[in-house]
């Protein structure tokens, strides 16, 4: 921002493109998982191949996204082993704060990031099928038309400006400038006249 404090026009309504709302949130999601052999314990678990995607509605974001759940896990009495992958889709709602301005909500994108990934909180067997407890968290921002009321300040410089301009002068006038007459050229003149004077 300008330094100059000096207000040329006070305030102005602008509609500009900007960060309308905000929001974050944690999700605790529970999935439960049918294995192909019936599991009596889990041995561990991982999570890969997040993907999402988000769109804005009125007062929160929809997510959609999906990974894929590594289980492992005992069964036939502890005595076999096996790894499982499910695929998982989600969809949650994230609800968001709208900042100052009027939002128009026109032409709106999301940006979203994720701010914890999917990480298993908790896992085991129950009724013959695993549950899994799966913790990941987003911050989003909605990105949209709003309004906006603005300070309209002077550019800087603009006084120098219009002194300037004032002190212009016309180039066609007769104007001089006493410095550019050289005092001992004239001098000399003078003397040359003085000698050549008789009474």
């Amino acid at each position: 921002m300008w330094n100059s404090t000096k207000l040329s026009g006070g305030l102005r309504e602008i509609t500009t493109k900007a960060t309308c709302a905000k929001g974050q949130k944690r999700f605790r999601q529970i999935h439960s998982i049918v294995t192909a052999n019936p599991a009596e314990l889990v041995l561990g678990s991982r999570i890969t191949s997040h993907n999402y995607s988000a769109c804005p509605l009125a007062n929160s974001v929809e997510i959609k996204g999906s990974y894929d759940l590594h289980i492992w896990y005992t069964y036939a009495d502890g005595t076999l082993t096996a790894v499982e992958k499910k695929t998982v889709r989600y969809t949650e709602h994230l609800p968001v704060i709208d900042l100052e301005g009027e939002r128009l909500r026109k032409d709106e994108t999301v940006e979203i990031t994720v701010t914890r990934e999917p990480e298993v909180a908790n896992m085991h067997v129950r009724r013959g099928a695993v549950q899994v407890e799966v913790d990941l968290e987003f911050y989003v921002e909605i990105v949209g038309e709003t309004k906006l009321w603005v300070r309209v300040y002077e550019p800087p410089f603009a006084d120098d400006d219009k002194k300037a301009k004032a002190l212009e002068l016309d180039a066609s006038g007769d104007y001089f400038d006493e410095d550019d007459f050289d005092d001992e050229e004239y001098e000399d003149e003078w003397e040359d006249e003085d000698e050549d004077f008789v009474l």
